[in-house]
């Protein structure tokens, strides 16, 4: 570093520069507005999110819709109501017949009915179809993601789907019909949804053919009420049917006259129930007689096993067995009048009368068993004995039944005069208006899908996306801390806003730029700034120590007061630089990276002369104190007379005397030097420090009578800065004026 040796004369004649005491006006937070403009710009700086958020909500729109299965619509139209001209011309359009209402809701209750759906699953196999039973037309199926991985319908034994025609095919077959009046008109319209556009239109159209058959065997075998013949007619071919059911039912049945028929049943059950009674007493006695003889000439478990179960038994066995093993080991190490041999043949003979006394129990319920089953022996056979004593049966009289071929031979007579009958009545001229249901327009395969509506679903994707993104982005714009223009921070605090100083992203040493780029944005903002303090005073004379603040660290200022102190050294004017912040200091790191041995705290301490600690910058004509170490009382130091006496030498010799002091907020230590400096610079992070923390500390300083020459939004984002005030911030400094930069 350059040292720089100061002459000890003062200046003659210079006025004393101590400002007055003034108490100003104490900030206070101005109340907020919001409207269209704000808005748009909000949308402006926020634009890449919006189209982010727009973005993402598409795209997961497209994913979904292609993992969907598209789903086709078929509809047919029938007549379902009255259709004759006459009706038709007599009608009024506008009124409403209680009893056409009813009739038609009642065909469109046919038609949904699960008579109809049964009999078109069966007459094309949907069971079978895997359109049909592979996937459910629910909105929770189709948006399933199991789905989209690869999900299969289960498959049964024999290699299809399985699916069986009951509550669940039916429900499902009717979720995919829809059956609705047209308008306030007899027609129905009849409408299938399936995966498949030709399986939808022939579901319908089969859906309606059945319809129209069940109605129309239901017309011709209606009979009509006002015909008597008809009526007696249709009731004896019923009765000749039901008959002729009854006899193809019960072929080998003849009508007995008194109860032998009912006595002889009883017999043969009972003779049936005597034989299974002597089989299973057979089958107890056999069991018992093994059980007894195990009982007297040893047990086996395997046959005891084998008459009835017994693990008591086997587990009993099985620990006998190992004790009887480790006997064997045991006597030829031991012998057998070893206190463990005598211990073994105790447990042994133990385990044997358990096992005795359980085969005696086995043995004595198959005792009872076969008590049992003599017993119920007994009671059958007198039961036998009773109903064959009591009496023979006497001569029966059989009912004559006609045959099989007489009763259809009296069916087909009696359908014969029906029919005769019905062509006579249909020869007759009707004047009564028709109801029976007619085909008006068959389904045909739909070109498109009718689920997903691809156009709906991304545009409404699209429209929902951009309302939420622009929510997104006033949200996050309201929830910003910190001031974004000079207009904010001077109506918020009631102070000028000097200057907006840019941001320089990617640059490691930022206050180079003064001298490396005089024609730069961030030049041009410092010399605002530096133009700003010297008409801050109102009596326009420039002022001499200029103290530089802000709210918190990391706000920049050291950085802004090196690039103030080179700027205006550029100009001609001798300034010079102290470090005074006593706790973090940070010039000295601004120009050179090795530590000074003395500074500012050993001249107040008078450990060193003020000469000993000045220093020159190297790429300009500015002058600096550092400090050299942290003080132990910072606050008594700058304080203290030896600092005051300091400045008052310093501004015999230097133009402007720039004090880089601490943040306002965490010490007090810039709260007494900004009693003794003319102007006070609060340096303010754009977007970044608290709005609170700016008022605060503003407060602080008027709470001290400190002369607050204005504030400067620091490492502002231009671009945004452009867009919130208006586009007039970067004029003649972007890449369109490109005269305007350094080259």
């Amino acid at each position: 570093m350059n040292v720089h040796r100061l002459p000890q004369v003062p200046r003659m004649g210079e006025p004393d520069r101590t400002p007055p005491v003034r108490v100003p006006r104490r900030p206070e937070v101005a109340p907020s507005r919001f409207g269209v403009g704000a808005a748009i710009r909000v949308f402006r700086v926020r634009r890449w999110t919006i189209l982010t958020i727009i973005f993402i909500c598409t795209a997961v729109a497209g994913i979904v819709l292609s993992q969907l299965t598209p789903l086709y619509s078929a509809s047919a139209s029938i007549a379902v109501g009255p259709h004759s001209r006459e009706s038709a011309a007599t009608v009024d359009p506008l009124a409403t017949d209680p009893k056409q209402d009813a009739a038609v809701e009642t065909q469109l209750r046919i038609l949904q009915s699960s008579w109809v759906a049964e009999r078109v699953i069966a007459a094309l196999s949907l069971a079978h179809d895997p359109h049909f039973s592979g996937g459910s037309a629910s909105l929770f199926d189709r948006l399933n993601p199991m789905a989209w991985f690869g999900a299969k319908p289960k498959i049964g034994a024999g290699g299809k789907t399985a699916a069986t025609v009951g509550p669940a095919m039916l429900n499902q077959f009717a979720s995919r019909l829809t059956v609705e009046a047209d308008g306030r008109s007899s027609v129905a319209r009849v409408t299938f949804t399936s995966s498949d556009p030709v399986r939808a239109a022939l579901v319908a159209n089969t859906v309606v053919a059945v319809y129209l058959q069940t109605q129309s065997s239901a017309a011709k075998a209606a009979p009509d009420a006002s015909d008597p013949q008809l009526l007696r007619l249709t009731e004896q071919v019923r009765e000749a049917e039901a008959a002729l059911e009854e006899r193809k039912a019960h072929p080998g049945i003849t009508a007995i006259k008194d109860g032998n028929a009912l006595a002889a049943e009883q017999v043969a059950e009972l003779n049936e129930q005597i034989a299974a009674a002597r089989k299973s007493l057979a089958e107890h006695e056999a069991k018992h007689r093994r059980a007894t003889d195990l009982l007297t000439s040893g047990n086996d478990p395997a046959k005891i096993t084998s008459i009835t179960s017994a693990p008591l038994i086997v587990k009993l066995r099985d620990k006998q067995s190992d004790l009887t093993r480790r006997e064997a080991e045991l006597s030829s190490k031991y012998g057998e009048r070893h206190p463990q041999m005598i211990a073994l043949r105790d447990e042994r003979s133990d385990l044997q009368a358990k096992i005795d006394e359980e085969l005696k129990r086995i043995v004595k319920s198959l005792a009872g068993a076969v008590g049992a089953a003599k017993t119920r022996l007994a009671s059958l056979e007198s039961s036998l004995n009773e109903m064959q004593g009591e009496a023979s049966p006497p001569p029966t009289e059989s009912v004559e039944q006609p045959t099989l071929q007489e009763l259809e031979s009296e069916l087909a007579a009696r359908r014969a005069a029906l029919q005769q009958h019905q062509s006579v009545a249909r020869s007759a001229p009707i004047n009564t208006p028709g109801n029976d249901p007619r085909l008006i327009a068959k389904a045909t395969a739909p070109a498109g899908p009718s689920f997903p509506d691809v156009p709906m679903v991304m545009g409404g994707t699209l429209f929902g996306s951009t309302i939420m993104a622009m929510l997104f982005a006033l949200i996050m714009e309201g929830l910003g801390k910190g001031f974004r223009t000079g207009a904010e921070v001077e109506s918020a605090a009631h102070t000028t806003n000097l200057s907006v100083v840019p941001s320089l992203k990617g640059v490691k040493h930022v206050a180079d730029h003064i001298m490396q780029k005089p024609s730069s944005s961030f030049t041009e903002a410092v010399r605002t700034l530096y133009s700003g303090v010297q008409l801050s005073d109102a009596a326009h004379r420039p002022p001499k120590v200029l103290l530089m603040t802000s709210s918190i660290a990391n706000e920049g200022k050291t950085t802004l007061a090196v690039s103030l102190g080179r700027l205006a050294s550029r100009s001609g004017a001798r300034v010079i630089l102290i470090d005074a912040d006593l706790r973090h200091p940070s010039v000295g790191a601004a120009f050179s990276p090795r530590r000074p041995e003395v500074g500012l705290v050993e001249v107040l301490t008078g450990k060193c002369k003020l000469r000993d600690v000045l220093h020159r910058d190297p790429i300009s004509a500015l002058e600096f104190i550092p400090t050299a170490a942290p003080a132990h009382s910072p606050m008594e130091l700058l304080a203290s007379p030896a600092m005051k006496n300091m400045l008052d030498i310093l501004r015999q010799h230097y133009d402007l005397v720039i004090i880089d002091a601490a943040p306002v907020l965490p010490v007090s230590d810039t709260r007494l030097l900004s009693r003794i400096a003319d102007k006070v610079v609060y340096v303010v992070g754009w977007d970044t420090t608290p709005r609170d923390a700016v008022l605060a500390g503003l407060r602080f300083l008027h709470d001290a009578n400190a002369d607050v020459a204005g504030t400067v939004l620091n490492q502002a984002d231009m671009r945004r800065h452009a867009i919130y005030n208006y586009g007039s911030a970067s004029y003649g400094y972007d890449t369109k004026y490109e005269r305007y930069h350094a080259q």
